[in-house]
């Protein structure tokens, strides 16, 4: 695990797939839509490891907010709506620069998600996995929950 930009972690990983093909994953937690600050963290990580990061995973409370319709769908109190980067990657105003594959938290923009339950691009080079699916990418295969465990619901 390293932190480069303040408030940014993220763990690099060298993982080896089914198909003996080894590839760099960078895995990061809740980004709350701070897209910019992640990339250039892995750009900055990239430098100093003299690596190329192949493939990032985002787990949950991605916020992919398009405009100000999805900021007011988003799940969080009104003090922690603000718009943050997302809306440019969708828009094509930014590429995200390695393939970004992303499950949602409790803490997203429900007017978005709901129009991809099954997954599907959120934006270019950015997928996301929908409530729930399995997929594989490099011989790599990935499965994904999308949301939040709660201990005194998971029973109902």
């Amino acid at each position: 695990s390293d932190s480069i930009e303040e408030g940014v972690t993220c763990s690099i990983a060298t993982i080896s797939s089914s198909l003996n093909c080894k590839m760099k994953v960078a895995i990061e937690g809740c980004c709350h839509g701070e897209l910019d600050q992640i990339y250039a963290t892995l750009q900055q990580l990239e430098a100093k490891e003299n690596m190329k990061v192949d493939l990032l995973l985002i787990c949950g409370d991605f916020q992919a907010v398009r405009n100000g319709n999805d900021l007011e769908s988003m799940a969080v109190p009104v003090k922690y709506r603000q718009m943050q980067t997302f809306h440019k990657y969708y828009s094509g105003e930014a590429v995200a620069p390695v393939l970004t594959i992303f499950i949602g938290g409790n803490h997203e923009s429900a007017s978005h998600l709901w129009e991809l339950p099954y997954g599907g691009w959120a934006a270019p080079n950015i997928y996301y996995m929908g409530y729930a699916s399995v997929l594989t990418y490099g011989g790599l295969r990935l499965g994904g929950l999308s949301g939040i465990f709660k201990q005194q619901d998971y029973m109902k």
